[in-house]
């Protein structure tokens, strides 16, 4: 089975951003693909206000996604941990599937028009394969 990396927002509203990843996972195995939600799993033992333990999370999470087959950003609101894991993913060339926050597909060629998208957003996804 592809295993797919889940990147999505943490910080800010945690409760209903870990819903979300929830969601997204289900969403992901009902492709017939493994979901890996690095945010949902580290959090239960890495305090993610200890800055050393946010790190630590952070590097493995890279770690789990140089294991995945593509990557898939979901919603419009790309944190700070997102940019840098999309930064990773440009670097590795992982593939990446733009998302939504309800799994509708973000078509890349019709970004620069999409009243969705901030400036933030796309130049957090640009040159993404």
């Amino acid at each position: 089975m592809r295993k797919v990396f889940i990147c999505s927002p943490y910080r800010g509203n945690i409760e209903e951003n870990m819903k979300k990843a929830k969601f997204y996972g289900k969403i992901v195995i009902g492709t017939g693909r493994i979901p890996v939600a690095s945010h949902l799993y580290f959090p239960t033992f890495l305090d993610e206000n200890n800055p050393n333990e946010r790190m630590t999370g952070i590097e493995m999470g890279l770690e789990l996604m140089d294991s995945c087959d593509e990557v898939y950003v979901f919603g419009f609101d790309i944190t700070e941990g997102m940019k840098f894991e999309l930064d990773h993913a440009r670097k590795k060339k992982k593939p990446v599937r733009l998302y939504d926050d309800r799994f509708n597909a973000v078509n890349v060629r019709t970004l620069p028009i999409d009243e969705r998208a901030t400036p933030e957003y796309r130049m957090a996804v640009k040159g993404l394969r």
